[in-house]
C-alpha cells in the first residue's frame, strides 16, 4: 500500500528520499542507503528506472554535449550512463524498502521502464521535471490506474496543466504536484515557492516540493505554504557521485525532517483557540482595578480607578464607560472591579437602550458567525465548526417551525447576543450567547431577564424555562443563577409558578 495520501489526510507531511545516481554504481550502497533513509524518517526512497539508450543517444555532437553547471563536460549518454541504477537492482531495492517499512518509488522515462516496474509490483509512480511535457508517456503511465506524482520544474502553467489533463483523460485523478525548480543546486532566488499555495488553488491537487536547494531552509518554507510532500536528494557520506554534489547527508536528512514536522506544527492555522498555556497566562493581562479606597456612591475616576495587571477586574475597553458613574459598594484599594459594580450603569441604560426583536431572514449571516465564533462553539456541547450549508438549513427551519422562538438582542439598535427557545408542550429549552465585543458587561444577564418576560409574552403556554450548561461554562452558569434559575441535575430550570 502506498501511504502517501492516508499519510497527508493525517496532518502529515510526506518525505520522499530521492536515490539518484547516488548509489556510486554498488547495489550494497543502494541497499545502505535504503536502510539509513528509513532510520531518518523517510517515508519513501525513490529511484530512477531508465537506461542511457531508453533517454537519448550515444552522439557526441554539439547538441548532445553539456556546457557549465555541475556535469560540464559531459555528454548525456556519459551522463546517464553513469547516473542510471540498473534494472536488476530495482527488485531488490524495492524489497529492502518493504522491510525497512517504508513506500518505494520509481521515475520512469519511456514505456518500457513503466512495463518494467509494473511487473516488479510498483505501488505509485513520479515524473519528472524534464518529463513533464512528455503527455504520451503520461498518459500511458496514468493509465495504471496509480498515483501520479508529476514534478513541474520549468513548466508553464500550460504545460503543468496539460500534464494534469493527460492523467484525467486516462479515468486517473491521484495526482500530486511538486513545485520544483530545476537548478542543481537551486538557487533561492528562483526557487519561487510563493507557488505552492496558487498551484492548490489553480489545478486542485495536493502540491508539495521537489526541493535542490542547500540545506533544509526551503523544504521549511514549502512546508509553511502548504507543501504535503518533500523530496530531496541524499547520499552517503564516503560515496561520490554525479548527484552528491547538490545531495544532503543522511544526517541531515534526519535533521531537515524534524524541522519540516516543528514547521507543520507552526504553520497550522487559522485558529484563534487560547493554548492551555496561553490561558493559564491571561491572568497577567489588564483589567481595572481600584487603586485607592472607593466609597459607595463615590463617583469612578482617572484617579481612583485604573487599568493594571492582573485581570481579575473586569476588561479595559470599559474604562471610558465607567468614568463619571456611581459606585454601588466601598471598594478597597487593590480590589478588581467586578460586574455587579457598574450594575447601575446597564440599569440606568436598560429602558431606552436595549430591546429584543424576532429574528429576522437577513439574520442569517450574523448567527452563523456569531455560531462559529471560537468561545461559542467552546463552550457549546458540539464544538464542530458549522457548515455554512448546515446553517442554512438549520435557518430556514427555524423560520418556519412554530415551536422555535428566537430573538436578537439590541443595545442602542446594534444586535449583541441572540436567545433561542425551542418549545415542547409546557416547557422551552434555552440557548443564547453574547458577541465577543460585549461579553464580560452582565448583558447576558440583563438579556435573559428581559427574554424570560418576553417569551412568557409571546407563548403563555410556557410554563418552564430549562437551560444546560457545561460545566466549565462559569459565565453562564452564574447568569442563569443571578437570573433566578434553580439547578437540577446539572441543569437551571425556572418555574413560572414559584
Amino acid at each position: 500500500m502506498f501511504h502517501l495520501f492516508e499519510k497527508v489526510n493525517n496532518g502529515g507531511v510526506y518525505v520522499i528520499a530521492e536515490m539518484s545516481a547516488n548509489h556510486g554504481g554498488s547495489l550494497d550502497n543502494a541497499l545502505e542507503i535504503v536502510r539509513q533513509a528509513a532510520l531518518a524518517g523517510a517515508d519513501c526512497l525513490k529511484i530512477q528506472t531508465y537506461t542511457a539508450d531508453s533517454i537519448t543517444i550515444d552522439c557526441d555532437e554539439e547538441p548532445f554535449r553539456i556546457k557549465g553547471g555541475l556535469w560540464d563536460g559531459y555528454n548525456l549518454y556519459e551522463l546517464y550512463k553513469e547516473a542510471g541504477t540498473p534494472y536488476e537492482w530495482q527488485a531488490q531495492i524495492k524489497a529492502e524498502c518493504e522491510r525497512c517499512g517504508i513506500d518505494f518509488l520509481s521515475t520512469p522515462f519511456d514505456n518500457d521502464a513503466v512495463d518494467f516496474l509494473e511487473s516488479i509490483g510498483i505501488e505509485a509512480y513520479k515524473i519528472a521535471s524534464f518529463e513533464m511535457v512528455d503527455i504520451p508517456l503520461i498518459e500511458y503511465t496514468a493509465s495504471k490506474g496509480k498515483p501520479m506524482i508529476i514534478s513541474c520544474g520549468m513548466g508553464s502553467i500550460e504545460e503543468i496543466q496539460d500534464s494534469v489533463n493527460a492523467c484525467r483523460r486516462m479515468g486517473n485523478d491521484q495526482i500530486v504536484l511538486l513545485k520544483c525548480c530545476s537548478e542543481y543546486p537551486a538557487n533561492w532566488d528562483d526557487m519561487h515557492l510563493g507557488n505552492i499555495p496558487d498551484m492548490k488553488k489553480r489545478f486542485g491537487t495536493l502540491v508539495g516540493l521537489s526541493d535542490h536547494s542547500m540545506g533544509s531552509i526551503g523544504a521549511v518554507v514549502g512546508v509553511s505554504l502548504g507543501a504535503s510532500v518533500v523530496e530531496k536528494h541524499i547520499k552517503l557520506d564516503d560515496v561520490s557521485s554525479v548527484d552528491s554534489e547538490f545531495s544532503m547527508s543522511i544526517k541531515d536528512f534526519a535533521s531537515m525532517i524534524d524541522d519540516i514536522k516543528a514547521a507543520k506544527k507552526i504553520s497550522q492555522g487559522p485558529t484563534y483557540d487560547l493554548s492551555e498555556k496561553e490561558t493559564a497566562s491571561k491572568v497577567f493581562r489588564r483589567s481595572i482595578f481600584a487603586v485607592k479606597d472607593i466609597k459607595e456612591g463615590e463617583l469612578f475616576s482617572e484617579d481612583n480607578i485604573r487599568v493594571i495587571r492582573p485581570s481579575n477586574g473586569i476588561s479595559p475597553k470599559y474604562y471610558s464607560e465607567i468614568l463619571g458613574t456611581g459606585c454601588c459598594r466601598h471598594i478597597k484599594r487593590g480590589e478588581p472591579l467586578l460586574t455587579d459594580d457598574i450594575k447601575d450603569i446597564i440599569t440606568e441604560k436598560k429602558e431606552s437602550g436595549f430591546e429584543l426583536r424576532t429574528v429576522k431572514p437577513d439574520d442569517i449571516d450574523l448567527l452563523f458567525n456569531w455560531a462559529n465564533e471560537p468561545i461559542t462553539r467552546k463552550n457549546a456541547f458540539h464544538t464542530e465548526k458549522i457548515p455554512y450549508e448546515d446553517h442554512e438549513r438549520w435557518f430556514s427551519k427555524l423560520l418556519s417551525d412554530p415551536d422555535q422562538q428566537q430573538y436578537i438582542f439590541l443595545k442602542n439598535g446594534k444586535p449583541i447576543g441572540q436567545i433561542r427557545f425551542s418549545m415542547d408542550k409546557d416547557e422551552a429549552l434555552i440557548s443564547y450567547s453574547i458577541s465577543p465585543d460585549a461579553r464580560g458587561l452582565g448583558y447576558g444577564v440583563l438579556m435573559l431577564d428581559m427574554a424570560k418576560k418576553k417569551i412568557r409574552e409571546d407563548h403563555p403556554e410556557v410554563k418552564k424555562l430549562i437551560g444546560q450548561v457545561k460545566k466549565e461554562n462559569t459565565a453562564s452558569l452564574k447568569c442563569f443563577e443571578k437570573c433566578g434559575f434553580e439547578e437540577v441535575f446539572h441543569q437551571f430550570e425556572y418555574d413560572y409558578s414559584n
